[in-house]
């Protein structure tokens, strides 16, 4: 997925850094990007991606009740994970749901 949202800031015109060294999580994983020019209040954008299958047994139940049922609490977890980091920049989780499209 990194693969298509990088490309597309770069056909905006927008320099990103992919996989950013220096923003690492306390358990040692980075953001999938980063802008590298100011996004929003001074701070640059970083983004990391989560994909989920609502067809995996663990998530079946859920999925049968609402289609983004399963991706809004992944992003939601990935928003935990780098909130540390939001005093500097700008979070956005972009999820992919196997059954729809990307969102944000």
């Amino acid at each position: 997925m990194n693969d298509l949202v990088a490309p597309a800031f770069a056909s905006a015109g927008i320099p990103v850094t992919e996989e950013p060294q220096g923003l690492s999580r306390s358990d040692g994983k980075r953001p999938d990007g980063l802008t590298t020019i100011p996004w929003q209040a001074g701070g640059a954008l970083i983004w990391d991606v989560t994909v989920v299958c609502p067809l995996a047994e663990s998530y079946v139940h859920t999925a049968a009740q609402d289609a983004g049922a399963v991706a809004e609490p992944a992003a939601a977890r990935k928003t935990a994970k780098y909130a540390a980091l939001e005093s500097r920049y700008l979070f956005q989780p972009l999820r992919w749901n196997h059954s729809a499209q990307l969102t944000v």
